[in-house]
């Protein structure tokens, strides 16, 4: 009996023993850095490389000359519009006011941005229509009026009544891919028109919903005129259109583009809630973190795999209103868990990690036209608070993801933003490069409306909006896609994992039904650009960096065009549309038709070199 109990008590001990190791173990675990031993990487060289610049000297390099009206505020905004594109395009240009005579034999291509042509000389009316009709150049209207000296050429015969809100833009032909397959809705786009009656050889691009003409051809002579009966091209949201009209108008036009496929989910990785949900209960009778875990986040790998997404998550650290720097306490063990748990799914699906925010409280000061009580949040202070919650996320990425996991994308909540804020982000985020908020909207409210490319304020960092958002399919949003990428050659999209409960953001659609209209989008955009590559936002920002400082000088001369580029670097991707040929073949790089348009063919380069020919034939 006793030799039992010596065995029993020594069993005991052992026992005791275990329970203290895996204690010990436990809370070192969970105290030390644990990045240091499940570390990964996130590193990416975003230094230009060294530049190339041709030596050739063109002629005659296509170049545009451009009228606006200084007194109109349609015309300037049109230009604004016009600028942006063409800014990125790197088209050759020059704007002159509408009362300007200049010589006209170094342009191949006339646009009028203008809603009047009060002051317009005889002298231009009549050079120009005699550099179309005997040298084969182009004319295009961006707006229309019933005063302009050139509706007759351009196949008016007979004006109408002015229509003040039109709606629909349908096409009757071929424009470019997408753009012509779509039709935004009067919530997009509304515009003034005019009833017109045009000459029967006329080709008409597009209607609105009541079957007025809104775009057309007209053959003059050698040359083309091409006219525009609305006045959308002030508006972002036809300034693809807008672009597309223009190359189509002109005898060749090369774009630039960053052939990318941007998929965000903002909020993720983030803290998961617990407890019931009646949305996820109702449909799957789970809690909280199991549906995100074990349905959502799989649903999301599988869309993925299967449409090729590379999706780029935005950390939130904590939802807390903490936005104080005395306040920003030690976050839950369970919200690291969550945190490491899906940042490392994240990262093993081969995505990237940005950064949202320590909290969901955009960076900015009290203002009176901020509502952020209805908003649910609170406003910063200083920029010392700011500054101090920037530094949690660089102290909890570090702990939970390892030094080398370096965060170059930045996402403001709820897409607001600004000055205060963008200025701590610059500061405290060493290796950030790229801020993407929206590109389409008001900027007001405290929203972050962007254009694309480097900011004007902190140079350091780069404006890359999204295009579109949420899981349902809109087709608002989808032309929103297309608009986008008929300037800019990309797609960014982002979505919410809490969109599947929001009432607005859901449409009160079940998850079952949002990842189907979620899959038709991409399948939607994939159709009709089969050719976007899906990436990181920090791979598509070293492509925009690239391409930054590239100079485009092109000219024809018989069927060839050649193309010099100033500060090449890398290779890149372009589209080039060719009026009235075909590419036979080109001299270096590789060419592939995409689309055919009217007369025109579209095709998608890869080049290679600062210097090409394309070699053109019927």
């Amino acid at each position: 009996m006793k030799r039992r109990k010596k065995d029993d008590d020594m069993k005991f001990k052992y026992f005791f023993i275990i329970i203290l190791v895996i204690e010990l173990f436990l809370q070192i675990n969970r105290i030390v850095n644990k990045g240091n031993y499940f570390s990964v990487k996130q590193e990416v060289s975003l230094e230009k490389g060294p530049a190339k610049s041709s030596k050739a000297k063109l002629e005659h390099s296509q170049k545009i000359l451009v009228y606006h009206n200084k007194t109109s505020e349609q015309s300037q905004r049109i230009i604004k519009n016009l600028e942006e594109a063409f800014k990125y395009n790197k088209i050759d240009y020059k704007m002159v006011d509408i009362g300007e005579v200049v010589p006209t034999n170094e342009y191949d291509v006339f646009v009028f941005a203008t809603d009047t042509f009060i002051g317009f000389r005889k002298a231009m009316f009549d050079t120009l229509l005699k550099e179309v009709s005997e040298n084969g150049k182009s004319i295009i209207f961006l707006n229309n009026t019933p005063y302009n000296p050139f509706n007759e050429a351009a196949g008016i015969k007979k004006i109408g009544k002015i229509i003040e809100r039109s709606t629909g833009i349908k096409f009757s032909e071929h424009l470019f891919p997408g753009l012509d397959a779509h039709e935004p809705s009067e919530n997009l786009v509304v515009y003034p028109t005019m009833e017109v009656e045009t000459e029967k050889d006329v080709r008409i691009f597009a209607t609105n919903k009541e079957g007025i003409p809104l775009l057309w051809e007209k053959n003059y002579n050698k040359g083309r005129i091409l006219y525009t009966n609305a006045s959308f091209f002030a508006d972002k949201t036809a300034r693809g259109l807008m672009n597309q009209w223009i190359a189509y108008g002109s005898d060749w036009y090369i774009t630039p583009i960053l052939n990318a496929r941007l998929m965000h989910i903002d909020d993720f990785p983030a803290p998961i809630p617990r407890g019931a949900n009646s949305v996820i209960d109702n449909h799957y009778h789970v809690g909280t973190r199991d549906f995100y875990r074990q349905i959502w986040w799989k649903d999301m790998l599988e869309i993925g795999s299967r449409r090729k997404i590379i999706y780029s998550g935005f950390i939130i650290i904590d939802y807390n209103h903490a936005v104080r720097k005395g306040l920003m306490n030690r976050i839950s063990d369970l919200t690291l868990k969550d945190l490491s748990l899906n940042g490392r799914e994240l990262f093993l699906d081969e995505g990237e990690m940005g950064v949202h925010g320590y909290n969901h409280n955009p960076l900015l000061y009290d203002s009176k036209d901020v509502d952020f009580a209805s908003l649910n949040y609170k406003p910063w202070k200083t920029q010392e608070d700011m500054a101090a919650g920037i530094e949690q996320v660089n102290k909890y990425v570090e702990e939970l993801f390892g030094k080398n996991v370096k965060l170059y994308t930045y996402v403001p909540p709820s897409n607001m933003l600004r000055k205060e804020g963008l200025e701590m982000l610059v500061k405290h985020y060493p290796d950030l490069k790229a801020v993407s908020s929206i590109f389409y909207g008001t900027d007001s409210g405290g929203v972050y409306i962007q254009e694309i490319g480097r900011n004007k304020d902190f140079p350091s960092i780069y404006n890359l909006p999204r295009f579109s958002s949420g899981f349902y399919y809109d087709e608002d949003e989808i032309w929103g896609i297309f608009n986008a990428f008929a300037v800019y050659g990309y797609w960014s999209h982002f979505m919410h994992p809490d969109d599947l409960i929001s009432k607005d953001r859901s449409r009160n659609k079940s998850w079952v039904e949002l990842k189907e209209e979620f899959e038709k989008v991409v399948v939607t955009v994939e159709e009709k650009l089969p050719f976007l590559e899906p990436m990181r936002a920090v791979d598509m920002t070293k492509r925009y960096i690239n391409i930054e400082d590239l100079k485009i000088a092109s000219e024809k001369k018989g069927n060839d065009i050649h193309i010099a580029l100033t500060d090449f670097r890398e290779p890149f991707k372009a589209l080039i549309r060719i009026n009235g040929k075909k590419i036979k073949n080109i001299s270096s790089g590789s060419f592939k038709e995409i689309y055919t348009a009217g007369n025109s063919k579209i095709y998608l380069l890869s080049i290679e070199k600062e210097d090409i020919t394309i070699h053109l034939g019927d």
